[in-house]
C-alpha cells in the first residue's frame, strides 16, 4: 500500500473541484444543491402594503422605520427601494418605495403577525440639509412624513 496515501489525496483533492465525480463517491446530485454552479436567480422585490412609518432621532441624523404587511407568508427581505437615486426632488422630498421579496410558492395567508415586515434607514444629519420630507409607497397607499 506504497501508493495509497497518493490515491486518497487525488480523490479527496477531486472531491473539491468541479470535476464529475462518479455518484459511488457520494456526489450524486451535485448540481441541485446549495453549491450549483449556476443557481436560478433569486425572485425581484415586489411592493407590499404599508402598515406604519415613523422618524426616530439618531445619533448624527435621523433613523426612518417603515413597517407592512404581506400579501401571504413567506415574503422575506424588506428594504427601501430609493427612487431619484436617493436624492431629493427640488421641492425637498425624498422618495423610497417599501418592497420584500415574494416566496417561490403560493404560501397560506395567515394572521396578520407573522406576515409583518419591517425595513429600516438611516438618513445622515449632511444629507437632512436638504431633505423636507420623505415619501414612502407601498402597494397600497403612500405615506408622506415631516422630518423634524
Amino acid at each position: 500500500m506504497r501508493h495509497g496515501p497518493l490515491i486518497l489525496g487525488c480523490l479527496l483533492g477531486l472531491a473539491g473541484c468541479s470535476y464529475e465525480i462518479p455518484d459511488f463517491l457520494g456526489r450524486e446530485g451535485a448540481g441541485t444543491g446549495a453549491y450549483q454552479l449556476r443557481p436560478d436567480p433569486p425572485p425581484e422585490p415586489v411592493a407590499i402594503p404599508l402598515r406604519d412609518a415613523e422618524v426616530d432621532q439618531g445619533l448624527y441624523g435621523l433613523i426612518l422605520r417603515v413597517y407592512g404587511v404581506a400579501p401571504t407568508q413567506g415574503y422575506y427581505a424588506g428594504d427601501l427601494l430609493a427612487e431619484n437615486g436617493g436624492e431629493p426632488d427640488a421641492a425637498g422630498v425624498l422618495a423610497y418605495q417599501l418592497v420584500a421579496v415574494p416566496p417561490d410558492v403560493v404560501e397560506a395567508v395567515g394572521p396578520t403577525r407573522t406576515r409583518e415586515i419591517e425595513a429600516a434607514l438611516f438618513i445622515p444629519a449632511l444629507a437632512l440639509k436638504k431633505v423636507k420630507t420623505v415619501r414612502i409607497t407601498g402597494a397600497d397607499q403612500v405615506r408622506t412624513l415631516r422630518l423634524p
